[in-house]
């Protein structure tokens, strides 16, 4: 029993804790394209080594090298995120240098053409060209550089994500979220870095139930029974990284646990956690479904577009036919497309035998007289299938974004990067 609940608690950890949206704004380049590049050091032998204050990084805009945002995140020998600051930091070893397991972090959105590596700046002991995606249809270029002594770097105020562990408060140029329970009370849209909002959300709400003998013993958890205790976090110019412990109180004095990461971006959040599976519920002649979803305040006119199918009709409190056959669609991502012309996009990266789990899209509009739109609309996943699951470790990540488009060609692309990040090759050139 507590096997069983375990990974379905962990799953809506891994879900619940990372469905607070962010958002783009336009930009210069390939200010379109959301996502994260990591530049890792395996392949990237000429960083390995060396001091990660050495390293600088350029993208070519207007045919010029120009400094863009980066940062330097090592991971420990359990490759873990090292995180410097918090209650229970964790260190990597040795320090001070760029190992194998480490990496460069980009944003998409900051990446460029192909320059001449003749145009970038003096003073480097060596330059590497990274392209992102294939060569035929490249997302963009960007240019790594390891100097004895690096240019400055922007101030840290131009930094695009903010953490505020005294009040946790997580800012982000588009989005601003609260931490007053172990999930988020407080989810909003902005407009700039810094600004608060006004909250969208009536709550990030998560609940399992587990059945075991066909049903002769069942067992129910929700959000309301989640704890958590802060580990650690980082913050950098490209993206916080904020670690928890969460648990479960169970039966008989047994209690569930797991760690999930959360990293805060600019235009996106994204959450990770490690399942770890030491016995499958086949055995145990378990099952059980789960899920997590938002509770939006008002989103009225929203419409929903799942995977190859057409837009929804808009949301307007009443779940017409085409709507209820969406409510139960298989999907590894979903989106809401906003009357004002910004588009929440849910994905759900399954690794392992994860893949088997068949998510499903969550999704329901109803009236609600104690609401002030008198409206309530749920929106996230739901899973199934969980006998599937086999022993191992599986990570399972979560991403959520606004993207500053309705057209759906754009959502599908954007959608496709989360679900299967582009290639990262990396030569020297200079």
């Amino acid at each position: 029993m507590v096997v069983a609940l375990r990974l379905l608690v962990f799953l809506a950890l891994g879900l619940v804790s990372h469905l607070a949206a962010a958002a783009n704004s336009p930009g210069a380049g390939s200010a379109s394209l959301p996502g994260v590049t990591l530049v890792e050091g395996g392949p990237a032998l000429f960083l390995q080594r060396q001091p990660p204050d050495s390293i600088r990084v350029y993208a070519f805009h207007d045919n010029a090298p120009v400094p863009i945002p980066f940062q330097v995140d090592e991971r420990d020998e359990r490759e873990r995120w090292v995180l410097d600051q918090g209650p229970s930091p964790n260190h990597d070893s040795p320090s001070g240098e760029f190992d194998s397991n480490d990496a460069v972090v980009i944003m998409n959105r900051d990446l460029g053409s192909r320059g001449d590596p003749a145009q970038l700046p003096t003073g480097a002991t060596a330059w590497g060209e990274i392209r992102v995606g294939g060569e035929a249809q490249p997302l963009g270029f960007a240019y790594v550089g390891v100097f004895a002594q690096p240019p400055s770097l922007p101030s840290p105020e131009q930094a695009y994500a903010r953490y505020e562990p005294e009040t946790e408060r997580v800012y982000g140029e588009r989005y601003a979220l609260e931490f007053g329970a172990p999930l988020p009370t407080h989810v909003a849209f902005v407009d700039e870095l810094g600004a608060f909002g006004t909250n969208a959300v009536a709550g990030v709400h998560a609940s399992a139930e587990v059945r075991f003998l066909g049903g002769l013993v069942q067992l129910h958890r929700d959000d309301k029974q989640i704890q958590m205790e802060l580990l650690g976090y980082r913050s950098g110019p490209v993206r916080v990284i904020r670690r928890g412990r969460y648990w479960i109180l169970l039966p008989l004095g047994f209690r569930t646990s797991g760690r999930v990461d959360l990293l805060f971006y600019r235009d996106f959040i994204e959450g990770t956690t490690l399942l770890k599976v030491k016995l499958s519920p086949r055995l145990i002649v378990a099952d059980g479904e789960l899920q997590a979803y938002f509770d939006f305040l008002d989103f009225q006119g929203a419409r929903v577009l799942v995977d190859e199918e057409l837009p929804s009709d808009p949301v307007d409190s009443h779940m017409t036919p085409a709507k209820q056959a969406l409510a139960s669609r298989p999907t590894r991502w979903a989106a809401l497309l906003l009357p004002n012309g910004r588009t929440v996009l849910l994905a759900i990266r399954l690794e392992g035998i994860l893949e088997q789990l068949e998510p499903h899209l969550y999704f329901n509009e109803v009236s609600r007289a104690d609401r002030p739109s008198g409206e309530q609309l749920i929106f996230g996943f739901q899973f199934t299938r969980l006998k599937q699951l086999k022993t191992g470790e599986h990570r399972l990540s979560v991403f959520a974004a606004v993207l500053d488009t309705t057209a759906v060609a754009d959502i599908r692309q954007a959608a496709q990067i989360f679900l299967s990040p582009p290639e990262v090759s990396v030569s020297v050139v200079k």
